[in-house]
């Protein structure tokens, strides 16, 4: 294909005026957002998950303690249904 003449499309844009980057003062409307409840309590629950420490220091030492004491005792049953349940 070939394209020898391109001149009329630089012609539709040239006759085109310009856009300004100004607001027009013609109408009172302003932007309005509203957040829904939903989003709000997503908001809260998050910053509590971010604030909250990634470790649970008072659950590893509960753990290390029945082991020590050999009493921490799991089925192997119990395990297999947590690996499954995870697939």
């Amino acid at each position: 294909m070939k394209i020898s003449s391109v001149s009329g499309v630089y012609d539709v844009y040239r006759s085109k005026p310009a856009v300004s980057g100004k607001k027009s003062t013609g109408g009172s409307k302003k932007d309005d957002l509203k957040v829904s409840d939903k989003a709000k309590e997503f908001q809260v629950a998050l910053k509590s998950a971010l604030s909250s420490a990634d470790i649970r220091e008072d659950k590893i030492e509960s753990i290390k303690e029945r082991i020590e004491n050999g009493t921490y005792n799991i089925s192997a049953e119990d395990i297999a249904d947590k690996i499954i349940s995870h697939m």
